[in-house]
């Protein structure tokens, strides 16, 4: 597929497109209906902000039938390259797993995955993951999104009986504990579920042969710069503390969320960072136990034991 357009009409696009602009308003969604009371198209919201501004080309873009069918995503990177070198176009669907903001698009010798950025730093952490094999191969993106590989594989809590020997098990606990042998000494702290969470959700993707990645580093945090930390940062590692919710739920307004995120951040200057990352460790522990609820008591035993091996190597 081609998509015929300048390089000043590409470098316009994508900066109308990235980083992800806001809601357009009423006004500009009204003016975007082909005729009064028809729907917007739906590939045309992510370039609201070239109505005022190119209203010429605003218009192909209307027409287009490469941006009807994969809207914003056609001028990424990797996908524009793609097309322009005359590859079919990629199927397009969006993953619920994360309230439908991550697209995966799939052309016929690879899939590719885009979503917005969740920290200001999750670029930084996931390309360092991707580079020592722990998360997804980071591809060129545009600011404020994510362009990266998709990692095949099952999620843990959804793997067949039949594939839980004790080998691939204790196979599967050495990779993550060598995972996270590496986030940390890469100065990571993952901060999120491994095996499962309680509703029996995990990160962690497990291939046939037994390999493994962990996905999504939205709300994990670099400890390069320790003692010191951004509230943003310590935002991120508070949300996952039990006590967290029940703070939020209290706080009468954000001025008292702001003085919790003070205090905190002087506890996690503080702490040592093995003392941060000894969470993950629980968080390990404590998802396994969830995930043997679903998945029977027996996968316990055979993941600690390859984990705590990889882990203290």
């Amino acid at each position: 597929m081609v998509l015929e357009y300048s390089p000043e009409e590409i470098s316009v696009i994508r900066r109308a497109i990235a980083p992800p602009p806001p809601k357009p308003p009423e006004e500009v969604i009204d003016a975007m209906r082909p005729a009064a009371g028809m729907p917007v198209p739906e590939h045309m919201p992510p370039f609201w902000k070239l109505f005022d501004l190119e209203m010429p080309l605003f218009m192909r873009l209307t027409g287009d039938p490469v941006v009807k069918a994969l809207s914003r995503y056609a001028f990424f990177p990797e996908v524009f390259q793609r097309l322009r070198s005359g590859q079919n176009l990629p199927s397009l669907e969006f993953s619920g797993r994360a309230r439908g903001m991550v697209a995966i698009l799939r052309f016929e010798d690879r899939s590719i995955v885009i979503k917005p950025l969740q920290s200001s730093r999750e670029d930084q952490i996931a390309r360092i993951a991707g580079e020592i094999g722990v998360g997804p191969a980071q591809l060129e993106s545009l600011p404020g999104y994510l362009t990266e590989e998709f990692v095949p594989g099952t999620f843990f809590t959804e793997l067949p009986e039949d594939r839980l020997t004790d080998e691939f098990l204790a196979g599967v606990g050495s990779n993550v504990g060598g995972m996270l042998r590496r986030l940390h000494k890469a100065d990571i702290y993952y901060n999120d579920v491994t095996f499962s969470d309680p509703r029996g959700r995990s990160h962690l993707l497990v291939d046939s042969d037994g390999s493994c990645r962990l996905i999504d580093f939205g709300i994990s945090v670099m400890l390069d710069r320790h003692p010191a930390f951004e509230r943003e940062e310590v935002h991120n590692f508070v949300r996952t503390l039990p006590m967290y919710r029940l703070f939020r739920g209290m706080a009468e307004d954000e001025s008292h969320m702001d003085h919790f995120l003070e205090d905190y951040a002087q506890k996690l200057a503080e702490s040592s960072k093995p003392d941060i990352t000894s969470r993950d460790l629980v968080f390990a522990r404590e998802g396994l136990n969830m995930a043997a609820g679903r998945m029977g008591d027996r996968i316990v035993g055979p993941v600690r034991e390859g984990f705590t091996k990889a882990y203290v190597e």
